[in-house]
């Protein structure tokens, strides 16, 4: 709303303007200068750079609980923000990193459940993990999917002498790469495994 008067002087009628016209506008000005801060454009003369939002990491253990055509049956992951809440999680269940009173009875096939594999986001055993635990090595098949498919580049693994094979290809042919207990780099398969054979 508009109000109007008249000086004692007589002068010119002054606008009164209403406050609460200012305050979108103010609102929208400050909207703007965040949006163009965020967005990596000039303010005030000098370049500012996009903020980029970091990814959390992610810790999982994937449990399996049978074998159907050379595959593994899996529960759903459970995830946690810390490598060590995952391990913890993953010892409930009878896994201990491939070491222990376990050990042998997942090498000679007996049921136990321990540790198979732990596969990682980055080099050197770095970013997300996943790690999977069962009964059995047996030259099973576990297919990554989700967050894991085609996002994996180093890892390690406890079937014994036999090695673990990482293939491009969801049917587990095509190019592959070998790797014997543990690599801090799956080299030109980073980031490219779709399936994974397990001994």
């Amino acid at each position: 709303m508009v109000n109007a008067w008249r000086s004692s002087s007589g002068s010119r009628p002054r606008k009164r303007i209403n406050m609460r016209h200012i305050k979108p506008a103010a609102t929208l000005l400050i909207a703007a200068v965040i949006a163009s801060i965020t967005s990596g454009v000039v303010v005030a003369g000098h370049v500012v750079e996009a903020a980029v939002p970091v990814e959390s990491e992610r810790h999982c253990v994937i449990e399996t609980t049978g074998i159907k055509g050379g595959v593994f049956i899996t529960k759903p992951e459970v995830c946690f923000k810390s490598r060590i809440n995952a391990a913890v999680h993953a010892r409930s269940i009878g896994s201990n990193i491939g070491e222990g009173i376990h050990r042998r009875a997942l090498l000679s096939g007996h049921s136990a459940t321990n540790t198979i594999g732990v596969h990682c986001t980055s080099t050197w055993f770095g970013g997300s993990s996943v790690r999977i635990v069962g009964t059995t090595c047996g030259g099973s098949v576990w297919h990554p999917t989700g967050t894991w498919q085609n996002n994996i580049e180093s890892s390690q693994h406890y079937c014994g002498g036999s090695p673990t094979t990482f293939y491009d290809s969801a049917t587990c042919r095509g190019l592959s790469r070998p790797i014997e207990k543990k690599t801090h780099s799956l080299g030109w398969m980073n980031n490219r495994a779709s399936c994974v054979r397990y001994g």
